[in-house]
């Protein structure tokens, strides 16, 4: 019988250390690839973007302050003209991309305005809606002429995965969700290192991702999720307003696969414009020509998009 119990906890320990050393591959390798990487940068080492340490949300509005934010704002292009803002994710942010090959830095040369990027790496719509509540925002930001949210269909699975997802309850403290309560949106807290902890192992970030993916985007759950993803739009924008009184706000949808007609509809309803990347090109973005193998924009996308984007927006 002792030697059956010495066979079970001898196999529970070589599990465990079997897992231990895949988990910590993983995570070394992860964090070699970054590094290797052009965007990640002095201050994404010293924010431990990945790290999920509860000291981010004072790191982001620190952060807030630096005119060359995050690193991808355009440097040497200083105009004379209203400013435009960015929102969104990698997509905007410029993964994997010299700050000059980024569509911010190609929106201001060719426009001659002073372009803010606000954007960063697997953000979406709630980081956009806690900036907005950041004061140095609008103390660093004159009033803009437009903001812009370049938008992917993958923002609403991040924003149930953050929200409505059945592990919801492992997010990490950097990810930033909220609660509907009396008609407003209230950010959730979660203060469990241990559980944030157990969120950061590779086979429950994927089991918790494909469950995300499977819900967001079924028949049940969709709907309710862009509605949800719509108030957190609204809520940004009349947080905006109290600041900045005519700026006008624009949803770019990028090659976005999910498009609801109902909830472009609802976004246009509350005053938002919408542009999309189906509008200004025939072209496939899907190819490699567009596309890295990391699925995010290469330059010649860019290049392809913004001088389309620019004609668009004088339309205005």
């Amino acid at each position: 019988m002792k030697n059956k119990y010495k066979f079970l906890v001898l196999n529970i320990v070589f599990i465990f250390l079997f897992f231990l050393v895949i988990e910590l591959s993983i995570w070394g390798y992860d964090n070699y690839s970054l590094k290797k990487q052009g965007f990640f940068n002095e201050k994404v080492k010293y924010i431990k973007f990945h790290s999920g340490i509860k000291t981010y949300k004072n790191e982001i509005e620190k952060f807030a302050k630096y005119d060359e934010h995050w690193g991808r704002r355009p440097v040497g292009l200083e105009y004379n003209k209203p400013p435009i803002v960015i929102f969104g994710c990698s997509y905007a942010h410029g993964f994997n991309l010299n700050p000059k090959q980024i569509f911010s830095y190609k929106l201001s040369e060719q426009l001659k305005q002073p372009v803010y990027n606000q954007a960063f790496i697997g953000w979406g719509i709630q980081h956009m809606l806690f900036q907005t509540k950041i004061p140095e925002l609008y103390e660093r930001i004159k009033e803009p002429e437009y903001v812009i949210y370049v938008y992917i269909s993958d923002h609403l699975r991040r924003l149930y995965l953050m929200s409505f997802g059945p592990w919801n309850i492992l997010n990490e403290e950097f990810n930033i969700r909220y609660k509907e309560k009396d008609g407003k949106l209230i950010e959730i807290m979660n203060a469990n290192p241990f559980l944030n902890q157990i969120k950061r192992l590779y086979f429950v970030n994927t089991l918790q991702n494909k469950l995300a993916t499977k819900y967001a985007y079924g028949e049940k759950n969709y709907s309710a999720v862009c509605n949800f993803a719509l108030k957190h739009f609204i809520e940004s924008k009349n947080e905006m307003q109290k600041h900045w009184k005519n700026t006008k706000y624009i949803v770019f949808f990028y090659n976005d696969k999910y498009i609801a007609t109902q909830f472009k509809a609802d976004l246009e309803k509350a005053g938002f414009i919408i542009m999309t990347t189906d509008e200004l090109t025939n072209e496939n973005l899907d190819t490699e020509k567009y596309m890295q193998p990391s699925l995010h924009p290469t330059e010649a996308a860019w290049d392809l998009l913004t001088p389309k984007f620019i004609e668009k927006l004088k339309t205005l």
